[in-house]
């Protein structure tokens, strides 16, 4: 396999596109875990799939995702607001399948009420908004943590080169 030179943009539409696939095809080498981010709305659930979930601190208690603009749950991400982050494990792929378009759900993938956490997830957390930041075409949300829920002890679902995967 051949590595390409990190180049510099040239400033035309063809380079700019040749430089946004390079930076999309770079970012799916990077491996990382796979998340739901949940909310409600009663009566619906919206939740999405998100592999830019990480831990900031433990004291206060802080995690962060990052969440697109046109996400299905960003507009319920407001400051004060709760939401759930569930960490899917191996068995978990067809969850992550299903809420990866972020619509709002049916029911039976969540407990009906409560904290919107995915049963069987290996981590939950309750959250509420801290505090949001820009970052370009997504928004950071920092989440305190209310709440932890350990799940079985299973190897977690991961993402890598746009397909999910398991670690051995």
């Amino acid at each position: 396999m051949t590595r390409k030179p990190i180049q510099a943009a040239v400033g035309g539409p063809d380079d700019e596109r040749a430089r946004a696939d390079a930076l999309r095809d770079a970012y799916a080498r990077w491996a990382s875990g796979v998340a739901v981010v949940a909310v409600r709305d009663e009566p619906y659930l919206y939740a999405i799939t998100a592999t830019s979930f990480t831990p900031v601190s433990l004291d206060p208690p802080l995690v962060l995702v990052c969440i697109g603009r046109n996400a299905s749950v960003w507009p319920f991400l407001q400051v004060g607001a709760p939401f759930a982050i569930s960490i899917l494990a191996a068995g978990q792929r067809r969850i992550a399948s299903i809420v990866a378009d972020g619509g709002p759900l049916v029911r039976p993938l969540f407990p009906p009420d409560g904290d919107p956490v995915v049963p069987d997830a290996i981590a939950a957390f309750a959250c509420t908004v801290s505090a949001t930041h820009p970052g370009g075409d997504h928004r950071i949300v920092v989440g305190a943590v209310e709440r932890v829920q350990l799940g079985p002890a299973a190897p977690p679902l991961a993402y890598f080169d746009r397909e999910y995967r398991t670690v051995d």
